[in-house]
């Protein structure tokens, strides 16, 4: 096995929801990048870029009833900023109850990731069908704690956090 050129995290960054729109990082990470050596301080409750590194613009917004994986990392110029790169939408089923989103209609994917990132870790956001009438869920902008109340439309999704040291071949989001 050729280890040349490895993008991967040292360990178990865990992380998590910070307050919230912001996210933690538990541990600091030692990362590689094409196996270049990085290090990323610990955060708590740091608030992300919202652009996101494929599209070089704000993250997109996702509708009631759809959901999506975003891929939280740092690139090689990074020191305590948190980087996002959001995948497609995919529409839920209907709602498990009021306020709590339904399951994936077809699973989620990884987005492509660019060249200069390393994941510290994946979020499965889903946004359930009574969520705000004509609003979008962004990630980082709205509630990014892990259910949000999901007692009332303004806040109901749900947010499940998976730390990696690599990217496993599909989103676990069961």
């Amino acid at each position: 096995m050729n280890t040349s050129a490895l993008t991967f995290a040292s360990l178990d960054c865990a992380l998590a929801a910070g307050s919230t729109t912001t996210l933690t990082l538990g541990a600091a990470p030692y990362y590689s990048i094409d196996g270049k050596a990085y290090t990323q301080g610990s955060t708590s409750a740091v608030q992300p870029s919202l652009i996101d590194l494929n599209t070089s613009v704000n993250m997109a917004g996702i509708p009631p009833g759809y959901g999506t994986v975003i891929v939280v990392g740092a690139t090689a110029t990074e020191s305590t900023t948190l980087r996002m790169v959001q995948g497609e939408l995919n529409q839920l089923g209907p709602n498990a109850s009021a306020f709590h989103p339904g399951d994936f209609m077809t699973a989620p994917e990884f987005p492509i990731l660019p060249d200069n990132f390393c994941p510290f870790g994946y979020v499965i956001v889903k946004v359930a069908t009574d969520y705000t009438v004509g609003a979008k869920y962004v990630f980082g902008s709205n509630n990014t704690t892990a259910t949000g109340a999901q007692g009332a439309a303004a806040t109901a999704h749900a947010n499940t956090f998976t730390s990696v040291m690599a990217l496993p071949s599909r989103p676990q989001y069961t």
